[in-house]
């Protein structure tokens, strides 16, 4: 089931992120927060600081007008991390 996966992380790429925190209105578990880090272009980015609030749905990568986040699941039966 869909809601029962979690991340394992969420990368932001610095090249293109303009720090619009579009990722942070759409995300109904409160995954990011404004951070400190400053993309490639000099806007400040957000930051994934609960990732373990992730479920996966990935609204995040779709509202990306850059497309400068990857959510990257957990693998299913795999090893614990």
């Amino acid at each position: 089931m869909k809601g029962e996966e979690k991340a394992e992380k969420i990368e932001i790429d610095r090249r293109y992120c303009k720090g619009c925190m579009l990722c942070q209105y759409v995300c109904k578990f409160e995954v990011f927060e404004p951070g400190g880090e400053r993309s490639a272009l000099d806007y400040l980015m957000p930051r994934p600081a609960r990732v373990e609030n992730c479920r996966v749905c990935r609204l995040c990568e779709i509202h990306c007008p850059d497309m400068a986040l990857t959510v990257v699941a957990k693998r299913k039966g795999g090893e614990k991390k």
